[in-house]
């Protein structure tokens, strides 16, 4: 378990400040945050090598604050590797290595089986990065650190990695903590999701609720949402609304709290249902929750507004539609295949629909 309460640190001028959170025992962390925010600082706070200015670090139950880096049992991979320059791949990997045997595992499982024998400085930048996992790794920790440890890796040997990474894990039952800045990665790999920011945890907990759920527009924004709208909450008191049917209770206006919701941003009024106040605030919608369609047709979607497309943006298999809906800009997400098929572009006139629930308001 890796259990901080209210950390703080100092690297020259940049502080962290009551950071908080809890990554249980045996999951998967991760850490994500704009370059600067303090994740490889975190990460050496945790291990150790950064001195605790404040707060509490727990580790498997343990107070850390009066261990050594040595003892604290943590497995730590730098983004660059940071091998021993005078000793070979074989010394490398076998340098605190639980057993001959672990260490031999380790490489194998990993890949870098096949740099045994080498010395490291003829080395690229990715099979650094791989011996510098299996190193980390052969060392049977209880708890392990990764700062960005894929970034070096092509995109085929990153997939195999990543997942022989998170198999380790769970068989060993090693609780992980990752720095990473890809949010894919992110929603494959972790139980638990940290978004660092100047040094401050913004929202913690499972990558689906972060990433669906985000608890501020800065946060919707920097995670990649879209549609971040600015407007005014109003609840629907007196009548039962058209799209809330009584027998699902997420859609019951007095389930827990919740009310049904009519969010007005400028020209446009959004129908969802929340727990949010009266007033001020902003609806997020992502790309991908909203449906194009060149003609009217039937649908459970309560949000349906008529459109002219501005701009058609294709990247591999996924397209990016601009329609602007009363000088308010929509943006979707489909395959393009579909956006194909649709035969769409710009200065075409649409429907953009979406269903209530995939409003989430902040």
């Amino acid at each position: 378990m890796i259990d901080l309460r209210g950390v703080q640190a100092r690297l020259g001028a940049f502080e962290l400040r009551d950071v908080s959170f809890v990554v249980p025992t045996g999951k998967y962390g991760v850490v994500i945050g704009p370059a600067g925010s303090g994740k490889t600082t975190l990460l050496e706070t945790i291990a150790g090598i950064r001195p605790l200015r404040g707060g509490m670090i727990m580790l498997d139950g343990r107070d850390a604050r009066g261990l050594p880096p040595e003892a604290r049992k943590v497995g730590f991979v730098y983004q660059h590797g940071y091998l021993f320059p005078h000793l070979n791949v074989d010394e490398n990997i076998a340098y605190g290595a639980a057993s001959r045997e672990t260490a031999r595992d380790a490489a194998s499982r990993i890949g870098a089986d096949g740099l045994l024998g080498r010395s490291v400085r003829g080395l690229s930048g990715g099979e650094r990065q791989l011996v510098a996992i299996a190193r980390a790794l052969a060392a049977r920790p209880s708890i392990l650190l990764l700062d960005e440890p894929f970034s070096a890796l092509d995109p085929r040997r990153r997939v195999s990695v990543r997942r022989e990474v998170r198999t380790l894990h769970r068989e060993w039952n090693i609780t992980v903590l990752q720095v990473t800045h890809d949010f894919t990665e992110a929603g494959l790999l972790g139980d638990v999701a940290i978004l660092l920011d100047a040094g401050r945890v913004l929202q913690s907990g499972p990558p689906e609720r972060v990433f669906r759920e985000p608890a501020s527009p800065y946060i919707a924004e920097f995670l990649g949402a879209e549609n971040v709208l600015a407007g005014t909450v109003h609840h629907l008191r007196d009548v039962a609304p058209d799209w809330a049917t009584g027998d699902d209770p997420t859609l019951d206006p007095s389930a827990r709290g919740r009310h049904a919701i009519e969010f007005r941003a400028g020209p446009l009024t959004l129908y969802t249902v929340g727990d949010a106040a009266e007033g001020p605030g902003y609806a997020v919608i992502r790309a991908e929750e909203i449906l194009l369609s060149t003609q009217p047709h039937p649908s459970s979607a309560r949000n349906v507004f008529r459109g002219r497309i501005t701009e058609v943006a294709s990247s591999g298999a996924l397209t990016r539609v601009t329609v602007n809906v009363d000088d308010t800009p929509l943006i979707a997400a489909l395959t393009t295949r579909s956006a194909e098929e649709l035969a769409l572009a710009p200065g075409q006139e649409v429907l953009a629909s979406f269903k209530a629930m995939a409003v989430h308001l902040c």
